[in-house]
């Protein structure tokens, strides 16, 4: 069993990185982390980059845009044919699980 640094947490529940792990890993104090819950214990990992919801909202706006007009004309008036196109794509997609 490896074991690390031990470290006890202030009234206010933080805790301070020792600085070996935290020049291993890059942080500064301009590394955004994430903490997660693993079981019984607790998982800190820098985050390089993430998205926020504004973020996602404009690259869900930025498809659409690119998307717009994909069916084509021949579907554009005959919703049946663009249902049934759409079913059998999501029966391919699940046959690939």
């Amino acid at each position: 069993m490896k074991i690390g640094t031990f470290t006890t947490p202030n009234e206010k529940g933080q805790i301070v990185i020792p600085k070996e792990i935290r020049d291993a890993l890059g942080i500064d104090t301009n590394v955004t982390l994430n903490i997660m819950q693993a079981g019984k214990g607790i998982y800190i990992y820098p985050v390089e980059e993430f998205v926020t919801k504004a973020d996602e909202e404009s690259s869900y706006i930025q498809l659409l845009e690119k998307t717009k007009g994909s069916w084509g004309r021949e579907y554009k008036d005959d919703s049946s044919k663009r249902s049934q196109l759409e079913l059998d794509a999501s029966k391919r997609r699940k046959k690939t699980w």
